[in-house]
């Protein structure tokens, strides 16, 4: 068992998941991580004694929490506001590094290097998609808002299931590619349509 929730293998998955999440909101799942961590709960990686350590200290983990809060608060006042998205998309970029490096900090530093470059990658990836779904929309700002708190549920629940059972992490990466494959397919079939018209 120790293959599917505490292994190499599940802290990948479970990195994976985190940094898909963090395309959604930065600081909740990097947040959870360093508290599960600290507590020592279910298949949490132990940040302490590595690079990441830091994450558990109790001031850390206030600042995280307030800002994923403020984060959370500020989209449903916000509901579209291409400042924030300017702002927060280099933001949640950084921390899918970071969260998805230091869910393999204990593998090493190679594993960790690896694994920040590829978690940056993977919520570069997740920021696209949320971004282009929400893109040209036409819901009204009760719907967003709506929308906004499911988004908050998603990440919570999503965080908490790759630390119990971490290999889920995986089906939501390979989920996101699907997701990123069906957004280049729509936008060259919407470019397609403009360029009949155009002729």
């Amino acid at each position: 068992m120790d293959v599917v929730f505490n292994s190499i293998y599940a802290r990948a998955c479970m990195g994976a998941g985190l940094s898909v999440l963090t395309g959604i909101r930065a600081f909740l799942p990097v947040a959870f991580l360093a508290l599960y961590s600290r507590l020592e709960f279910a298949s949490s990686p132990v940040l302490d004694g590595t690079f990441f350590g830091f994450l558990e200290k109790t001031w850390v983990l206030a600042l995280l929490f307030v800002l994923a809060v403020t984060e959370m608060v500020m989209v449903k006042v916000y509901t579209v506001s291409l400042l924030r998205d300017q702002i927060m998309r280099p933001i949640r970029i950084f921390l899918g590094g970071v969260v998805f490096a230091a869910a393999m900090s204990p593998e090493g530093w190679i594993a960790m290097v690896a694994s920040g470059v590829l978690g940056l990658v993977i919520t570069g990836l997740a920021d696209h998609v949320l971004r282009s779904t929400r893109k040209g929309t036409n819901a009204t700002r009760t719907a967003l808002v709506l929308i906004s708190f499911y988004e908050d549920i998603v990440v919570l629940i999503g965080t908490l299931l790759f630390v119990l059972v971490p290999l889920i992490g995986a089906l939501l990466a390979a989920f996101l590619v699907l997701l990123v494959y069906r957004v280049r397919v729509r936008g060259k079939r919407k470019h397609g349509g403009l360029r009949i018209l155009k002729g």
